[in-house]
C-alpha cells in the first residue's frame, strides 16, 4: 500500500516527467567499433540508444540535434569542442572538464561568439532553467529536483562558478 505522501511524489513525478521520448538523442564515442546501441531505462521501460563513432555519423542520422554535452577529458574537450563548432546545427554545447587551458578556453568562447554557439564551462556541472531545460548534472538526481521544485519556472535564479556551492544551494 502506498501512503499518502508517497503518492503525491508518484503524482509530482508524472507531471514532472512529461516527455514521450528521452532528451538524450545518441551518444558520440571515438572508441565504439562501428554503430552499436546501448540500454538504458527511460521511466519503466528498456530503451536503446544509438552509439556512433563519429560526429558527422550521428548529425546526419539526427539533423534535428542542436545541442552537445562534452564529457571529453581535459586533455581532449578543447579539441572535441572545436569539432563540434565545424558544425552549423550546434548551438549549444556544455563542457563538462576541469583543467581545460585558459587560452584553449578563450579561443573555444571567441569562436562560439562569432558563429551565435552558446558555450556552458568548461568546468561545469551544467545549468538548469526550471521548467524549461537542464543540462548536466545540474540540480542533482531526480529526487531533489522534485523536492527542491526545481521542476517550476520561476522568478529567481543564480549563477555559480562553483559546483559545490550549486549542489549547497539546491
Amino acid at each position: 500500500a502506498c501512503s499518502q505522501a508517497r503518492c503525491k511524489i508518484c503524482w509530482i513525478l508524472i507531471l514532472f516527467v512529461r516527455r514521450r521520448k528521452p532528451s538524450v538523442t545518441c551518444i558520440v564515442y571515438p572508441f565504439a567499433s562501428g554503430v552499436h546501441y546501448r540500454q538504458f531505462y527511460w521511466s519503466e521501460k528498456e530503451i536503446m540508444i544509438p552509439v556512433f563513432q563519429h560526429l558527422h555519423q550521428a548529425l546526419q542520422k539526427f539533423p534535428e540535434v542542436d545541442t552537445v554535452v562534452n564529457f571529453a577529458s581535459s586533455r581532449s574537450a578543447y579539441e572535441a569542442t572545436l569539432q563540434f563548432l565545424e558544425h552549423p546545427q550546434i548551438r549549444n554545447i556544455a563542457i563538462i572538464a576541469e583543467g581545460v587551458p585558459e587560452k584553449h578556453t578563450r579561443h573555444l568562447i571567441q569562436q562560439a561568439r562569432t558563429q551565435g554557439v552558446n558555450i556552458i564551462g568548461p568546468a561545469t556541472v551544467g545549468g538548469i532553467k526550471p521548467g524549461c531545460f537542464r543540462i548536466g548534472n545540474t540540480g542533482g538526481m531526480l529526487d531533489n529536483i522534485i523536492a527542491s521544485k526545481l521542476y517550476r519556472p520561476g522568478s529567481v535564479a543564480y549563477v555559480s562558478r562553483s559546483g559545490g556551492l550549486s549542489n549547497e544551494l539546491n
